[in-house]
């Protein structure tokens, strides 16, 4: 069993090379084989569940795993959990309110909120975000009419350390999103020495097969380099960006 760093990526690769082998192997017939429920082990191909250490060990008696593949499938699992933990700690935001946030500055004014010399006026944050005031108090209005921010001592504040969304955001708000951020990056290279920002890359060829693992590793990376950023005072705001992108035209 190869090590991956996502539970459900795992066990669906499973499920496909047995598939592959028995065309009539199904999904329930894996969830039997794993001597689980078939929706309990849907929800965990699906990212919805996590196993507790009794269907862990059952997962892992049933897939005749050896000793160095057992202790692969818990620091798999540990991993996980550390990941579920940061999303459920998250807001969940609606389409509807995903879409009045979507540009970059609302982000950047939720984040500038937590650094340690944040001053609630919105010729502050409009000089230290390079913004007009009166994008500042738009933003601000709509932040608080979706309930993103809250006064406390007379300052306004996030309501939530993390935000997520659905699924169902439309395609073209998120890429929009990333547009400005793109945009973002290139300014920086003409506007910021090398001390204070990094944009790196490197050619390689690729075997295709690997990309979501890559996928996953940069995923991972954005939440342990969040998590380091954040220790300490704050006293900047930052974009964390990592551009992995085909140079070829894919078939």
């Amino acid at each position: 069993m190869k090590t991956e760093d996502n539970l459900s990526f795992l066990l669906n690769n499973i499920l496909e090379a047995r598939k592959k082998k028995n065309t009539n192997y199904s999904l329930r017939a894996f969830a039997r084989d794993l001597k689980i429920s078939s929706g309990r082990l849907s929800d965990i191909l699906n990212d919805k569940y996590l196993p507790g250490p009794s269907i862990s060990n059952r997962i892992i008696e049933s897939l005749n795993l050896n000793e160095k593949e057992r202790e692969e499938f818990h620091q798999i699992l540990e991993r996980c959990h550390e990941k579920f933990k940061l999303l459920g700690e998250a807001k969940l935001l609606k389409e509807e309110e995903y879409s009045l946030i979507a540009d970059w500055h609302h982000f950047a004014i939720l984040n500038l909120m937590e650094t340690s010399d944040y001053k609630d006026a919105p010729e502050w944050i409009a000089q230290r975000l390079g913004l007009s005031e009166e994008t500042v108090e738009q933003s601000l209005d709509i932040l608080e009419s979706i309930n993103l921010v809250e006064f406390k001592k007379g300052k306004r504040y996030p309501t939530h350390k993390n935000l997520t969304t659905t699924h169902e955001v439309p395609s073209e708000i998120i890429r929009e999103g990333h547009r400005q951020i793109i945009l973002q990056s290139l300014n920086s290279l003409k506007e910021h020495s090398t001390d204070i920002r990094d944009i790196t890359s490197v050619s390689v060829s690729v075997n295709m097969a690997n990309l979501p693992k890559v996928k996953e590793l940069a995923r991972d990376f954005r939440r342990k380099a969040a998590l380091l950023l954040e220790e300490g005072e704050r006293t900047e705001v930052y974009n964390i960006s990592i551009q992995i992108v085909p140079v070829t035209k894919l078939n």
